[in-house]
């Protein structure tokens, strides 16, 4: 019997053993149970249409808001891939790809309609109401949804999508 006890003794001290090295390995003393994160879904945060010409863009942001100037910058990068700040790691590549056969929009106007955060990441989707004055693949009429991520401590649009009208 004494025998069983000193068994299961000496299990129980390796497994606890085995725990906190893993604990301490990944930098954790104790295990933290962190409660789940509520998906937090933003309607109707625009309150105004934001339009761009070709012949009016200025370089810089119109906002302090971060997920505006990403979306932002991806509308200059459509209308002029060689835009200050054209930047494939912050902008989807097709976007400021060569597009002979596709003429890129001259105007385009959007407003944010709703930012859904993507469960279980830190990313976002940002959908607009958006217009050009050109086909463009049809991202950039009607409901324009902008994939973003965090890079370098600011947002990058990965991806866009558009939702048939």
């Amino acid at each position: 019997m004494i025998k069983k006890i000193v068994i299961v003794c000496g299990f129980l001290v390796i497994f606890a053993a085995a725990l906190w090295t893993l604990f301490k390995m990944k930098g954790v003393d104790a295990p933290v149970l962190e409660p789940q994160k509520e998906v937090v879904e933003v309607q109707n945060i625009g309150d105004s249409v934001h339009s761009y010409s070709v012949a009016e863009l200025t370089v810089g942001c119109q906002s302090e808001d971060k997920i505006f100037c990403a979306i932002e910058q991806t509308v200059k990068c459509t209308m002029i891939p060689d835009f200050a700040g054209c930047n494939k790691d912050f902008v989807p590549g097709f976007v400021i790809g060569k597009t002979d056969d596709t003429p890129r929009p001259t105007q385009i106007s959007f407003e944010i309609t709703k930012i859904k955060p993507i469960p279980e990441t830190n990313d976002l989707s940002v959908y607009t109401k958006s217009d050009c004055d050109a086909v463009w693949f049809g991202l950039c009429k009607g409901t324009v949804i902008y994939s973003l991520t965090q890079k370098e401590n600011r947002w990058a649009v990965t991806n866009i999508y558009a939702l048939e009208q």
